[in-house]
């Protein structure tokens, strides 16, 4: 494609943002071409098909209340299947600490519980969630973004400290597994309390009994379809390499050699994958400091066909929240039945989805499978390795979503998103009421209503767009 190509919007990324920003814009009467890096849309939405099942790297479920994702599924003919009964299973999960697995039954009384006495019948997986909510000054999740909370943006080491939790609480009820992060330290308060906030919101909306969905042939379904919707094709494996925004227009610099010019780019890059592209005059400032700066988590799932229901011979739940290398292990039901342990995903987050990384694939499942084995016997000889997905190691990824560090949310949540030039941002990381696809929606709602302000009422390039 030559320079003398031209569209309105050239949107860079086919995840939900950028196809939610693409197909807004469309519907507005705009030109627009998408450009995805992958041989796939949806960006962090990946249903592995070719797994024998829909298991599902990234986006796991719809949240019930996820009104725009549940309206394009609608738009599409997508059916949603409630996941609601499915999740009393995936409540039946044994903790392992060092070699030892324990019931939840047997925690409340058990010697390694820290908890104080009125959270001694939580699970570390349930503790986590529960701290956020209690004593939350969030009345609304947009209530993040206001400058009387800024002081909430400390580490969660730092807040649990402050409600009287002494270090073996913070380390247990937080630091295992976590997924912002390695460890208390290294979140900020701030962002798990908009998350919380975030959660309320979302029970209040969602239909009785209900909380949340899946869509029959995999979640990657709703992207495909959105992009399939487009007038113009989604242009697969065009890596882009640069852009200039300038005086009258934008060119997008592509990996192929090729220039696409635009009066308007829509970036939905993740800030790791954006480092790799060179923007032409550069960001500057806390913007540029964001880019540089803001961590996705790391998070590596590695899926396992068990050949006999091993969890019968030793009496524990097939699941097991751990503290080694497996992480989260959660028995997946994809099946008609929701009782049938179709196969099971170890979710490994921070260091050790990191030491997985540096691994071949074949050598990171026996690893995983190993380390099962070792904590429960029954396991030994019962497990194989079907697939594995890293999403730190993903280069158009870059992590599996993004957090803040302390202080970070007031550093840089207000103005890291701001169009620069003629380049406008979308993501699930610069939502500012949402988390998860519903973020990434709501992203791309943004962007295209900025794009549409200029394109409508010929707004100078350096003027923000207003809502």
């Amino acid at each position: 494609m030559s320079a003398r190509a031209s569209h309105d919007v050239v949107v860079i990324g086919a995840g939900l943002a950028g196809l939610n920003a693409a197909s807004l814009l469309q519907a507005a009467g705009a030109d627009v071409l998408v450009l995805e890096a992958q041989a796939r849309v949806g960006g962090r939405i990946h249903s592995m098909r070719q797994l024998g099942r829909n298991a599902e790297a990234g986006g796991t479920y719809i949240g019930a209340g996820y009104e725009r994702v549940k309206a394009t599924a609608a738009q599409h003919g997508i059916r949603l299947i409630d996941v609601t009964p499915t999740l009393q299973f995936f409540r039946e999960q044994d903790l392992v600490l060092g070699d030892e697995i324990i019931r939840p039954t047997e925690w409340p009384d058990h010697p390694a519980n820290p908890f104080p006495a009125e959270h001694r019948t939580l699970m570390p997986w349930t503790f986590r969630r529960a701290l956020p909510m209690l004593d939350n000054p969030l009345a609304s999740p947009s209530d993040w973004l206001d400058p009387r909370h800024a002081d909430l943006d400390i580490s969660m080491r730092d807040r649990m400290r402050g409600l009287g939790l002494d270090d073996a609480t913070i380390d247990i009820g937080f630091s295992r597994n976590s997924t912002f992060g390695d460890d208390a330290a290294d979140v900020s308060a701030l962002l798990l309390l908009f998350r919380a906030a975030f959660s309320r919101a979302q029970r209040a909306l969602a239909p009785k009994d209900t909380v949340g969905y899946t869509a029959e042939n995999g979640v990657e379904s709703i992207p495909s379809a959105m992009a399939g919707a487009l007038r113009r094709e989604v242009l697969i494996e065009h890596p882009v390499r640069a852009i200039e925004s300038r005086r009258d227009d934008a060119v997008v610099h592509c990996d192929d050699g090729s220039r696409i010019r635009a009066s308007y780019v829509v970036c939905s890059a993740p800030f790791g994958a954006l480092r790799n592209i060179a923007i032409d005059p550069p960001l500057a400032g806390r913007q540029a400091e964001a880019v540089a700066r803001l961590r996705a988590q790391a998070l590596t799932q590695v899926w396992l066909r068990p050949k006999t229901p091993f969890w019968e011979v030793d009496g524990y739940a097939p699941s097991l929240f751990t503290d080694s290398l497996p992480g989260m292990v959660a028995a997946a039901r994809s099946g008609a039945d929701p009782s049938e342990v179709t196969h099971l995903a170890a979710w490994v987050t921070g260091p050790h989805a990191v030491r997985l990384d540096a691994l071949g694939e074949a050598e990171a499942g026996r690893q995983v499978i190993e380390a099962i084995a070792a904590v429960r016997p029954a396991a030994r000889g019962q497990l194989e390795f079907i697939g594995l997905h890293s999403w730190g190691g993903d280069p158009w990824a870059a992590g599996a979503w993004a957090y803040f560090g302390p202080g970070e949310v007031t550093r840089y949540a207000d103005t890291m998103g701001n169009p620069h030039g003629r380049i406008h941002f979308c993501g699930e990381h610069l939502a500012r009421a949402s988390r998860g696809m519903e973020a990434a929606m709501e992203s791309g709602e943004r962007a295209c209503n900025e794009v549409l302000a200029r394109l409508q009422f010929g707004l100078s390039p350096s003027s923000p767009a207003r809502f």
